[in-house]
């Protein structure tokens, strides 16, 4: 395969840190759409809509899992290596938490 065209089916995805940080701690034992949605701090507004496609691009990759028979979400090894450098970052940032985005090269968008 040629890396080149490798490169080219990659898009980059861009998730505010805060939603993604109250997503994947909601997840730590499991949790359906409900519990995480009420799991989002009130301070960052977040539709439905917001929440799903934050969910399918953690989902599609491997920060997270979901079991289809019990509706429910689960962090994986990948999310809780997510976690550690979130919360890497947020020591070492002088923005504001809010303001924190991630960037992840996904080839799922």
């Amino acid at each position: 395969m040629n890396r080149e065209r490798l490169n080219e089916d990659i898009n980059p995805v861009y998730l505010k840190v805060a939603i993604t940080e109250s997503i994947l701690l909601s997840c730590i034992k499991g949790s359906s759409f409900s519990e995480i949605e009420s799991h989002i701090p009130r301070v960052i507004s977040t539709s439905k809509v917001v929440l799903r496609e934050y969910l399918y691009h953690l989902v599609n990759n491997s920060f997270m899992s979901y079991n289809r028979v019990k509706k429910v979400y689960f962090i994986e090894a990948n999310g809780w290596n997510l976690l550690y450098r979130i919360y890497s970052q947020r020591e070492s940032s002088i923005l504001d938490y809010t303001d924190l985005i991630i960037k992840i090269e996904s080839n799922n968008a």
